[in-house]
């Protein structure tokens, strides 16, 4: 027997988010991690709807909500102004104290039950060397980064856009900055011939993240961090450097998501554009994905095909969401090549101020993706019994479907709770309206196939228009997995299905 059903290498915040589901759904595991998880420079500026309605199903929300808060700063500004001769412009939401993922870091860790720091991952067969110790796990999940040493393992490879950018992120302390941005906005572009990039207010006071975008030949380590400021500000501002990241941006997903007991999450199967923090945000709902299956496994219902899934129903959405973000990113960059005029005349002011509504225009996106939180779907996969095909998948809009696939749409009962807070930790079948269909053919199926399934009864008329049909099969990630007006004919070929029973692909 060995001695952990989940071995997690890394501890980042989707290594972190799996542990606790896992926890969560009374699944051991142990996650190794050999830094100390402390950040230098600030990474993610979003924390997502989605994210966080896994984090109020783990009980973490009310813990990552207060240090997530607010600044003063404005969500929009009227128009567009220059700043010391540089286009800025803001549509955006406003900025969290810290950044995101050392949030969602720091309020999983205290959960985790084991965590152990590795030299290195002996191999593929889930084994890890830590010391003189080796520790055998059923499962081997690599959230270690875009440099995985447990993706090399797997023999998956990162296939897209290599480079499409170099960058250098600047973490500073600079009071007097306040001073030079007018009117305050959390999110300033310094678009001019001698800089192109973005400043972000930490913490609405002191605090600044700068991220300056170069040319993909530009070797950063030549580049002094200092310059860049003074480049952005568009003068000298007295500054302390807190710390800084060169980096390289990407549009890759790996070509396999896992194989038998292996799986990769996180950076570990994408880096792409780190716009409003779709990576981290992708990678948590791909950590909720894994841990409902390897939970399912564990407990011993789980058919044999199930895990198979993962990468069907993730992958789709990762190559969709990294278009999209390096969609947004080569827009503000082709952006950068406007010609302006950099003087104070009227002229030279209506110039900047054309180009700073183009960059709220090109970046508004980013900041209000509706689409990621809610809109993606599985539909083709094959642990559902599709009917129809959701709506589309757009990240900035979202239609709320009840196609299975699709996420279950929000429903507020009579006594104020969400039907979020009232599905079970495994299946759900919702029994909708006054007079439903029996749904002791269903759960008899199941239970011949030790299949939990808890039931909901919704008889409220604004059920019945939310989710049209009679009875719904909503699966432990709160998506739609079957619905119908009636009892199926065959409810044993149905729980197959949905618990991975066929063979897939």
């Amino acid at each position: 027997m060995n001695e952990v059903p989940v071995l997690i290498v890394g501890g980042g915040p989707v290594g972190m988010t799996l542990a606790l589901d896992l926890g969560w759904r009374g699944v051991p595991c142990l996650m190794v991690e050999e830094t100390d998880r402390i950040l230098t420079v600030p990474r993610a500026n979003t924390v997502s709807a989605r994210s966080m309605e896994h984090f109020r199903r783990l009980g973490i929300a009310q813990y990552a909500r207060p240090d997530c808060q607010r600044t003063t700063r404005p969500t929009s500004a009227t128009a567009p102004v220059s700043v010391a001769r540089s286009c800025t412009g803001s549509r955006c939401p406003p900025p969290p104290k810290s950044s995101p993922a050392q949030v969602v870091a720091t309020t999983v860790r205290p959960s985790n039950p084991r965590i152990a720091s590795p030299s290195s991952i002996s191999n593929r067969s889930s084994s890890t060397t830590a010391a003189t110790r080796i520790v055998h796990a059923d499962f081997l999940v690599g959230c270690d980064g875009g440099n995985s040493l447990v993706r090399q393992q797997l023999g998956a490879q990162l296939t897209g856009t290599d480079t499409v950018f170099q960058a250098v992120s600047t973490y500073f302390r600079a009071p007097a900055l306040n001073e030079y941005i007018r009117p305050r906005t959390w999110m300033t572009w310094s678009m001019n011939r001698d800089a192109l990039g973005v400043t972000i207010a930490i913490d609405g006071q002191a605090l600044w993240l700068t991220h300056t975008f170069l040319p993909t030949d530009t070797d950063t380590d030549l580049i002094d961090p200092g310059t860049l400021i003074t480049r952005a500000v568009g003068s000298e501002v007295p500054h302390e450097i807190l710390g800084v990241d060169r980096w390289t941006g990407r549009r890759l997903v790996a070509d396999r998501y896992g194989s038998d007991r292996v799986f990769i999450a996180g950076d570990a199967a994408h880096l792409w554009i780190p716009m409003a923090g779709m990576g981290m945000n992708t990678g948590i709902s791909e950590a909720a994905h894994l841990a409902w299956m390897l939970a399912a496994v564990h407990a011993g219902w789980a058919g044999p095909r199930l895990l198979d899934a993962y990468e069907i129903e993730r992958r789709p959405v990762a190559e969709a969401i990294s278009r999209f973000a390096t969609g947004i990113g080569e827009a503000l960059l082709d952006l950068g090549d406007t010609e302006v005029v950099e003087d104070d005349s009227p002229f030279g002011i209506s110039s900047r101020q054309q180009l700073g509504r183009a960059v709220a225009a090109a970046d508004a996106d980013q900041h209000k993706p509706i689409g990621l939180s809610f809109g993606y779907h599985y539909y083709g996969s094959p642990l559902l019994a599709d009917d129809q095909p959701p709506p589309e998948f757009a990240i900035g809009t979202y239609q709320p479907s009840t196609a299975p696939g699709a996420r279950l749409p929000r429903l507020t009962l009579a006594d104020g709770t969400s039907v979020y807070d009232r599905l079970g930790r495994d299946f759900t079948l919702l029994r909708v309206g006054p007079d439903p269909p029996d749904p002791g053919p269903i759960l008899r199926a199941a239970a011949e196939r030790a299949v939990p399934v808890d039931v909901l009864d919704l008889p409220s008329e604004e059920a019945v228009e939310r989710y049209e049909k009679l009875l719904m099969l909503v699966r432990p990630d709160q998506r739609i997995a079957w619905r119908g007006a009636a009892t199926p004919t065959q409810p044993a070929l149905l729980i197959d299905r949905i618990r991975g029973g066929s063979r897939v692909g």
